[in-house]
């Protein structure tokens, strides 16, 4: 019977249909990304757009003109964050750079790998590498935000050219143990299965210090991404053991001594961190002393002193969201500087004091601007502050 109604155009149609249906049940079918803008999915009056990444789409936020400035959010992959978290600070940040904010791979709207082996950082730092090379951007800044900021990181290790500077948000993966005894006051003790969607939307909702730090906007966009069809294919292949045989600690630890030893870092680095950032706040800590973020930038600083490190006050794991204003005004600054003054100070190792002296040294030349000031606001330390 089947084969007689293949004969016929209708019924060959619905044939076809419930044997995909039939195929992505028994997961023979990989669910495809959202390649259309989904008016679900996007935040703050933001339009999404799409790329091919070697094979993969990739949804994206473009905004302004001037020099490209890529944006990578953080979070575990499937579910847990998207480029939605800078949507509070595109239209700023869109006042002077072309600003480009990306979901990373199996992330948001867009694809999953197509190799099971590139549920990894390294898969990761591919994709990010490859949509910039799809756009044709050229050197970009770099920034990311906690897994996305050690993803940033990794980039300007491995392709150093294709970062002007490179912007790190919050603690992440990539930092050094924030804590002796490794413990945080990250309390998931109340979320559930870090496995499900839900586990993974409560871990976020705990990093954010303040009450206004995500809306409801941003939950249902959040919600709806991560129940697609690819999102749970990718969750599930994540919980079955996609991208396991990837050594991560040994990854990471190849990557911050090349950093160490190599210095191929040269180009000028930001540390932004939130004071209350509950995942570098030692849990017997009675405030957040932020070592691992410190502990990065000793590292990276140790061939490069083009590296600043910006504290915001009352600000948690998403400080740039709680105050974008401040942070905004900060980066643009902090590139601006180094815009003024490329070779200011030098390249290279810190100079070691002389034995002799208690002289700390100096550089041979200083910037015109100090780094970290902001145009047009008063400054702690002038006259009447």
């Amino acid at each position: 019977m089947l084969a007689q109604g293949l004969r016929m155009p209708g019924l060959r149609i619905a044939a076809l249909a419930l044997v995909a249906l039939l195929g992505l049940a028994g997961g023979g079918v990989k669910a495809a990304a959202q390649e259309k803008p989904d008016p679900k999915s996007e935040i703050g009056g933001l339009h999404s757009k799409f790329v091919d990444v070697n094979g993969v789409q990739a949804r994206y936020y473009e905004a302004g003109t001037g020099e490209p400035m890529v944006m990578i959010h953080g979070g575990f992959t499937a579910g847990s964050s998207t480029a939605n978290v800078f949507s509070r600070n595109i239209a700023g940040l869109a006042q002077h750079f072309h600003v480009f904010a990306v979901d990373r791979l199996a992330s948001g709207m867009s694809g999953n790998p197509l190799r099971d082996n590139d549920y990894t950082y390294q898969g990761d730092v591919d994709f990010v590498y490859g949509f910039i090379k799809a756009l044709n951007l050229g050197p970009v800044h770099l920034v990311g935000h906690s897994a996305g900021g050690a993803i940033a990181l990794y980039l300007a290790v491995e392709h150093p050219e294709a970062a002007k500077t490179l912007t790190i948000l919050a603690m992440g993966p990539e930092n050094p143990s924030p804590a002796p005894d490794n413990k945080t006051r990250l309390d998931l003790s109340k979320c559930p299965d870090q496995s499900q969607y839900e586990g993974l939307q409560c871990r976020v909702a705990m990093l954010a210090w303040l009450p206004n730090t995500f809306d409801d906007e941003y939950w249902s966009a959040d919600k709806f991404m991560a129940t697609m069809s690819k999102s749970k294919e990718a969750r599930a292949k994540l919980n079955a053991g996609a991208g396991r045989s990837f050594d991560f600690p040994a990854f990471k630890q190849k990557m911050l001594d090349k950093v160490r030893d190599e210095g191929p870092l040269q180009m000028p680095v930001l540390f932004v961190a939130g004071k209350n950032d509950v995942l570098d706040w030692g849990v017997n800590d009675e405030t957040a002393q932020l070592r691992g973020e410190r502990g990065l930038f000793d590292i990276v600083a140790a061939k490069n002193t083009k590296v600043q490190m910006i504290v915001i006050t009352n600000g948690g794991h998403f400080m740039y969201r709680e105050h974008p204003e401040e942070f905004n005004a900060y980066l643009q600054t902090f590139i601006d500087t180094w815009e003024k003054n490329p070779t200011a100070p030098a390249q290279g190792n810190f100079p070691k004091p002389p034995q002799s002296s208690t002289a700390p040294p100096r550089r041979e030349s200083q910037p015109q601007q100090q780094p970290g000031v902001i145009p047009g606001r008063p400054q702690i330390g002038q006259q009447g502050l």
